[in-house]
């Protein structure tokens, strides 16, 4: 049986996920993809509570890849995407503020909505884990978590976070290891709501030398200020790598209680919030990725994708994601005589 009549098992359908899967199809390649979480989002999640939402996870997107900006202004014209045009800042020690220019792109009305629209239409099973991707007869046999056999594939991606894709790649060791050279840190992600606007002149920041219990901030950002969202005032607080990693197991009232003062200082806000949630992303920023763009060893028929395999940016999981589909669609190199 030919390698392209059997279909394709991708597993985890984030951006990279999805990116690789859309590629594939457009060259006629069935995929089936499998995903624990409910539904599209992942780190792009959005979260709504009575009049306030949050994205609490991708802040905003870039669009620097030219493929990536042809799928961004897709986006755009389908109204699943605007520019964020407010003034962003950076935060120095010593009370500096300095201007940080760049185009911003987010999801409407949430982060979520263009991986939403980039899933429709694709075979995504939801809601399952794949536990354990093995060696059989013919090919590479998906197990689920809950035991379930998953069918046999000749090829598989891995499109989760490079931890939980380490022991998905066990039958390459190679892959393995070299996936578990690429470090991803923790986030603390803080959900601040409140009666009045917060008087600041800036709607976004980013925070100099942060990640000591002095700055433990790395960012903060008026969520309402994005194109698309309910207008009571929210705000989403993202703490820095370092300080997240080395408070990874705090219970979540205590995160609020030492992020909450860092906001108030940073914004000279008084008012006490009228939602205050914190949020622990496990496998949130690759704080070492690996430059490598994808990994894929097309005699095993194996290979792996996401933003730890090039750079931390959200971008860069969809092109890493891309680059991978284009390597497994490349001709097969010729065996020498």
């Amino acid at each position: 049986m030919s390698v392209l009549s059997v279909p394709i098992a991708i597993i985890g359908a984030g951006l990279a996920g999805l990116a690789c899967a859309d590629r594939l199809m457009q060259a006629g390649l069935e995929v089936r993809l499998f995903d624990k979480g409910r539904g599209p989002g992942g780190r792009l999640s959005t979260r709504r509570s009575d009049r306030f939402q949050f994205d609490h996870g991708c802040q905003f997107l870039t669009a620097r890849d030219p493929d990536f900006q042809g799928r961004m202004a897709r986006w755009l014209d389908d109204g699943v995407a605007a520019r964020w045009t407010v003034p962003v800042v950076r935060l120095h020690p010593g009370g500096l503020v300095e201007d940080s220019p760049g185009e911003r792109f987010v999801g409407v009305p949430g982060m979520n909505a263009p991986i939403h629209a980039l899933a429709d239409g694709l075979p995504v099973q939801w809601g399952l884990r794949v536990a354990a991707v093995e060696p059989g007869r013919d090919g590479w046999r998906l197990t689920a978590e809950d035991g379930r056999d998953l069918g046999c594939y000749q090829q598989v991606v891995i499109a989760v976070p490079a931890p939980q894709a380490v022991p998905l790649l066990a039958g390459a060791p190679d892959l393995a290891s070299r996936a578990a050279m690429a470090h991803m840190a923790h986030c603390w992600a803080v959900m601040l709501a409140f009666e009045d606007r917060i008087d600041v002149a800036w709607d976004a920041a980013f925070v100099a030398a942060a990640g000591g219990e002095g700055r433990p901030l790395s960012w903060l950002a008026r969520n309402s200020s994005k194109p698309g969202r309910p207008p009571a005032e929210s705000w989403v607080l993202h703490a820095a790598p370092t300080w997240s990693d080395v408070h990874s197991e705090l219970a979540s009232d205590a995160v609020l209680a030492r992020l909450l003062p860092a906001f108030q200082t940073l914004t000279g806000a008084r008012a006490a919030p009228v939602h205050a949630v914190a949020h622990r992303w496990r496998y949130a920023l690759p704080t070492a990725p690996l430059g490598d763009g994808c990994l894929w060893k097309p005699q095993a028929g194996l290979g792996a994708c996401g933003d730890w395999c090039l750079e931390a940016r959200a971008e860069a999981a969809w092109v890493s994601g891309r680059r991978l589909a284009q390597a497994m669609l490349a001709p097969a190199p010729e065996r020498p005589l």
